[in-house]
């Protein structure tokens, strides 16, 4: 948190740091709002919860962002809000501030989230103004979505319908712009946010989601939320959701956008209830697959590669356009490659001459 302004006129204002692809960037994450219409059953904001009730107004958020980007305490806006009269009244006040950031030169990062029914064209407006949109899916399937937060408007109707306009628009933003934008035009792509262990959900059911998120809508990103419970809510007495839970499901999803899994590979290591095991899934998929190792990195190709625990696809890559003109037989011409510590760990994995079996590969 951080303060703003003289002794008498201050203003206090949430930084966030964003973790991407091993960096953390810091943000302005907040609500337009937290007066709220909808009765979800998680949320500190719902109608029919006591809390404090604040909104932004347009240029002062803005003011607020400019300062902050100027004073390079940030590097770009997180805004999404909750619903007051309705959809499209919220989001037009969110791109109302968007708008003011952009006309007075702000070319940081903006990541917009969309509210549940808002219509094509708020979107389209949406998609030229910021770097990253998305809809919360919340649920990976419509019952749960209906037992949680039906006050949102249909699963089909609100959430699915303008997730595909949101990749339309994006995309359409994208290649209609007549230069390479130095902000804007979604070109970070579009994400959305699912709630874990807020209903008795398994982590099969969100396997599925991601990978159709990925690969059919062609996401950039999908976060998981633990749930955790909240007093004054109908599941205030439920257990929360454990963060090894979370942690293991984004490195499924890392895994499907990043490795060339499939859900279907999955599908081996879920135990009966549908639940991952509490160990790195990659690792997990090795030991219930020893027909697939080791593999000969001379002749592997690049989704075979990046399939060996503690290979990623910059070290996978890096193997494969240096093998055109090394032959890797030993282990001392991996470790030139890619090191000796990466290569004693990968080293129950791969073919080499030298190979030595450790207890990688023993079930635990």
């Amino acid at each position: 948190m951080l303060n703003l302004g003289t002794e008498f006129d201050r203003t206090s204002v949430p930084i966030y740091e964003a973790a991407a692809r091993g960096k953390c960037t810091p943000l302005l994450k907040t609500l337009y709002t937290n007066h709220c219409q909808n009765n979800c059953k998680y949320c500190f904001f719902r109608a029919q919860r006591k809390c404090t009730r604040m909104t932004w107004d347009s240029p002062k958020l803005a003011e607020v962002t400019m300062h902050l980007w100027k004073e390079r305490k940030i590097c770009g806006l997180f805004l999404t809000s909750s619903i007051t009269k309705d959809p499209d009244y919220i989001t037009e006040k969110q791109l109302e501030t968007l708008q003011i950031l952009r006309k007075n030169g702000y070319s940081g990062y903006i990541h917009l989230r969309i509210m549940p029914g808002t219509s094509k064209y708020l979107i389209k407006q949406a998609a030229k103004l910021s770097d990253r949109i998305g809809i919360n899916l919340e649920t990976p399937n419509k019952q749960f979505f209906n037992e949680l937060c039906s006050d949102k408007g249909g699963f089909k109707e609100a959430i699915l319908k303008r997730m595909e306009w949101i990749v339309a628009e994006a995309e359409s933003a994208r290649t209609k712009a007549s230069y390479k934008p130095e902000c804007g035009y979604t070109k970070s792509g579009v994400d959305t946010q699912m709630i874990v262990g807020a209903v008795d959900d398994n982590d099969w059911q969100y396997i599925q989601a991601t990978e159709w998120l990925y690969e059919e809508m062609k996401l950039k990103r999908v976060y998981y939320s633990a749930f955790e419970p909240v007093p004054q809510t109908p599941l205030e007495k439920r257990n929360p959701c454990l963060s090894s839970r979370e942690y293991r499901l984004y490195q499924m999803s890392f895994l499907i956008r990043d490795y060339v899994f499939k859900a279907r590979d999955f599908a081996s290591i879920v135990n009966d209830e549908g639940f991952l095991p509490n160990t790195d899934p990659k690792l997990a998929f090795a030991r219930v697959h020893p027909d697939l190792f080791p593999i000969n990195l001379n002749t592997a190709s690049y989704g075979e590669i990046v399939r060996v625990p503690c290979i990623g696809p910059k070290t996978a890559q890096k193997i494969v356009r240096t093998r055109v003109n090394t032959k890797i037989r030993f282990s001392s011409d991996l470790e030139k490659i890619i090191g000796t510590n990466l290569t004693r760990r990968i080293n129950p994995f791969v073919d080499l001459k030298d190979r030595r079996l450790t207890d990688f590969l023993k079930p635990k």
